[in-house]
């Protein structure tokens, strides 16, 4: 009885820090069941507002598109200085409209790592970026379906690696 009584304590506790009356009953119970339903529909609200956020910003960063290029560096359109940051293209809606391309950029040039798709979805390359130039290990698929089975897929993948001379250190 001790321990159903210290569970319903730390359970409506949890709920509503109000005191309460700690007693295993239906009514106890039901004193506290509007307040756990408000919180629950909080909750959900809370997590639904936050999912329609996240699924209607679209890809992070900004469009390769609106980057003025001069002599091989991506440069802000408003204030012409080099761009930092995330960046990411997208494939034409003909082709599924999917991400093409998602990298960062500092200072204008190709810096940290480097994601190309196939129009399927599938990655075509990745691998680090420094100073505009690929380093590293790089995979890249030029096949834009998957192989059949895991075991190809890993075979592939090490088939088209790619070995780059080293990054610098950061």
């Amino acid at each position: 009885m001790f321990t159903a009584m210290a569970k319903f304590t730390a359970m409506a506790k949890s709920v509503d820090p109000r005191p309460v009356l700690a007693l295993p009953c239906r009514s106890a119970r039901r004193l506290h069941e509007p307040a756990r339903r408000s919180v629950g529909r909080r909750s959900a609200l809370a997590f639904l507002w936050a999912v329609t956020l996240w699924g209607c910003s679209g890809p992070a960063g900004r469009e390769l598109g609106e980057l003025l290029v001069r002599d091989s560096l991506y440069l802000d359109p408003e204030t012409l200085a080099p761009y930092s940051g995330p960046v990411f293209r997208a494939f034409p809606a003909e082709e599924g409209g999917g991400v093409q391309l998602r990298a960062t950029l500092r200072d204008g040039a190709w810096e940290g790592e480097m994601t190309l798709y196939h129009p399927t979805g599938r990655v075509r390359e990745q691998g680090e970026t420094a100073g505009g130039a690929k380093c590293g290990g790089w995979i890249e698929n030029e096949r834009p379906e998957a192989p059949a089975s895991v075991y190809a897929e890993i075979k592939e993948d090490l088939e088209s690696l790619v070995v780059y001379a080293p990054c610098p250190e950061r």
